[in-house]
């Protein structure tokens, strides 16, 4: 294909798109190119001078920084080739209105890359782009928690648009719902919130569509569109506790004014069992450095055990609250068997990138999804979670029980916390001895994401 090849007048650089490659040479002729699939977004010079700019991903390496994290750059123009016309975009409303752009840095998340990828990538795309931001770097645990109660909830009570750039996996998403759900104040407007997946799951970026590292995030943040998120209640009996310091400590639960138990808000998942138990037992800095892995090393140790016993028989018995599309009523089932080995609640598909645990559950559709399946020999359970990872085939097995509910019960008949710990959005909740959770579907729609355009 012949090139289409403008000279810049101001700048004296060409450009032209060349077989799926844009190519240019700077003031100092040097020539330049990146290919079309790594440009995050086209937009007007925001500088008030003619023309475009064009923002693009490249590699770190080839810039000899040897990192491996991306780095965005941008290229001016004032003559657009027709093959980048479709990728122009107007600078979306939820960022020319209300508060600067509030970015949120976690700094534990994943493996500890969220503060690399907002200078390399983050940052730059946001002075580019002329945008005004703030910066907050989590300093421990409660961070977000104490940042969502004095900034973003006050802000959205007090009617102002915000847009928070989340650089975080899950939990620094559950920690803006938890404030926002537990509060007795009335939102007036909800923020909109954009992640830049930096977890090690990040399950809700992966569900939404963001699975290709930070240029997925950046073009949602640029072309996507707020969306509002589902969001469940888990409930839990008295004497129940979060898990701290990697197992080593008990928090309290808050307790919300007007409720009569504890009750923690999420968005993705509540687990008993198997996937609780390698979601808590791999919460720890040696696990994590093993990225998603770490999820995999967990439930070979708990497979099999070192002593040489079988997996564990979660013991509880489990009540399921579903539609009844006829009468439009509800109707309750108890599971017969009071012996588990994987029991999940879910509002999204995805857990990981390519872990499908949820195959008809639709991106911030929602549905509230139930998966279950009994005690197993280690190579047989192995056997259907690896089926997750192979677009959710293990959901056509029969020993899975697989459906949409409304509400779930489970009555824990475990004498050892190890056995009662749960999973809500990767919280951990030690329930007391003889208790209970209860997970229902929150009507109230507090919050926003920025998901992909489709």
């Amino acid at each position: 294909m012949a090139p289409s090849e403008r000279r810049d007048p101001d700048t004296g650089c060409t450009v032209d798109v060349v077989e799926g490659t844009l190519r240019w040479t700077d003031t100092s002729e040097n020539a330049r190119r990146v290919d079309l699939g790594d440009i995050v977004g086209v937009v007007r010079n925001p500088d008030q001078s003619p023309g475009f700019r064009v923002l693009f991903l490249e590699s770190a390496q080839d810039e000899g920084e040897g990192s491996g994290t991306p780095r965005l750059s941008k290229v001016d123009t004032v003559y657009l080739p027709a093959a980048l016309s479709p990728l122009l975009v107007d600078v979306p409303s939820h960022l020319q209105r209300g508060e600067p752009v509030q970015v949120v840095i976690s700094a534990r998340s994943g493996t500890g890359t969220a503060k690399a990828v907002f200078q390399a990538t983050v940052e730059p795309f946001l002075r580019h782009l002329a945008l005004e931001y703030r910066i907050f770097e989590t300093q421990s645990a409660q961070t977000i928690l104490e940042l969502s109660r004095s900034r973003f909830l006050e802000n959205a009570c007090a009617g102002i648009p915000q847009t928070i750039l989340l650089l975080s996996g899950d939990g620094g998403l559950v920690d803006i719902v938890d404030v926002f759900y537990k509060s007795t104040e009335t939102v007036q407007v909800a923020p909109n919130i954009c992640l830049i997946p930096c977890g090690t799951g990040n399950a809700m970026a992966s569900s939404i569509g963001l699975r290709s590292g930070p240029a997925s995030g950046l073009a949602t943040f640029l072309w996507g569109q707020p969306s509002p998120v589902p969001i469940f209640a888990a409930s839990f009996s008295a004497g129940s506790q979060l898990v701290l310091d990697e197992g080593r400590q008990r928090g309290p639960i808050d307790i919300k004014s007007d409720a009569p138990y504890p009750t923690i808000y999420g968005a993705v998942v509540a687990s008993w069992g198997l996937h609780a138990a390698l979601v808590a037992d791999s919460d720890t800095a040696e696990y994590r450095k093993f990225g998603s892995e770490r999820f995999k090393i967990a439930a070979k140790e708990l497979l099999h055990p070192s002593d040489g016993t079988a997996p564990h028989h979660f013991q509880g018995r489990i009540t399921l609250t579903t539609a009844n599309s006829q009468t439009g009523l509800h109707d309750q089932e108890i599971i017969e068997e009071n012996e588990h080995m994987y029991v999940l609640a879910t509002l999204v598909p995805r857990l990981e990138k390519e872990f499908l645990i949820s195959p008809d559950s639709e991106p911030l559709g929602g549905q509230m999804r139930f998966l279950r399946f009994g005690p197993l020999s280690a190579e047989e359970a192995t056997r259907l979670v690896m089926l997750a990872y192979q677009e959710g085939q293990h959901v056509h097995e029969d020993v899975v029980t697989y459906q949409e509910i409304e509400r779930l019960r489970i009555d824990f008949n475990e004498d050892l916390e190890r056995w009662r710990r749960v999973c809500v959005d990767g919280k951990i909740v030690a329930v007391g001895k003889g208790g209970w959770m209860e997970l229902c579907k929150e009507p109230r729609r507090l919050l926003n994401i920025i998901k992909p355009c489709e």
